[in-house]
């Protein structure tokens, strides 16, 4: 991203990210990843394409940046100040809430998107890298036999399965049964 996110933002830089990714996830609704145009985008978001490229290399790296803004939504980032026993459970707990507040946005873009397109992979390996960080910096990880990279890729794989079956599946499991599972399938970790 040629945007650096980790300094101060004006109102101005603000407006525009948050016009690119509205626009990004708003078109997601209604087409697949790979249809949508950096063109559109600015038409849509009402930014020059010159301004899309101030921000962001591609219309990957906004897709990017919306995990990271979506990630912020959830409140991922406070994972220092929870338990560490408690860490899985409650950033699950926030996933979950913010999916079934967002479920119909989420039906139409699984509608568009195949789940062995760009987006799903995008964010499998967001999802991933969130949790090797939460894992790295967490005091607990010392205990884990075998790379931290391994077991943040089973944490991942298990919790985009569960939110999968959550609100994907045409039988959807309840939020008690995927907290229920979570406990089984990462509870020994």
């Amino acid at each position: 991203m040629k945007y650096d996110l980790t300094k101060k933002r004006t109102k101005f830089a603000e407006r525009t990210l948050t016009a690119f990714s509205d626009a990004l996830m708003t078109d997601l609704k209604d087409h697949a990843l790979e249809d949508i145009t950096v063109n559109g985008l600015c038409d849509e978001a009402n930014y020059p394409r010159a301004t899309f490229y101030n921000y962001f290399d591609d219309i990957y790296d906004l897709l990017d940046y919306c995990w990271t803004r979506i990630a912020g939504d959830i409140d991922i980032g406070d994972y220092a100040k929870i338990e560490p026993e408690r860490r899985t459970r409650v950033l699950f707990e926030r996933c979950y809430d913010y999916m079934h507040l967002h479920q119909d946005e989420i039906h139409a873009i699984v509608r568009h998107n195949k789940e062995t397109g760009h987006l799903q992979e995008s964010l499998r390996r967001f999802i991933k890298k969130t949790i090797f960080t939460i894992i790295e910096a967490c005091p607990c990880s010392e205990k884990y036999q075998g790379p931290h990279e391994m077991i943040a890729e089973h944490y991942a794989s298990t919790i985009e399965m569960l939110l999968e079956w959550c609100f994907v599946r045409k039988d959807p499991m309840d939020r008690d049964s995927a907290l229920a599972a979570l406990d089984y399938l990462l509870g020994n970790l």
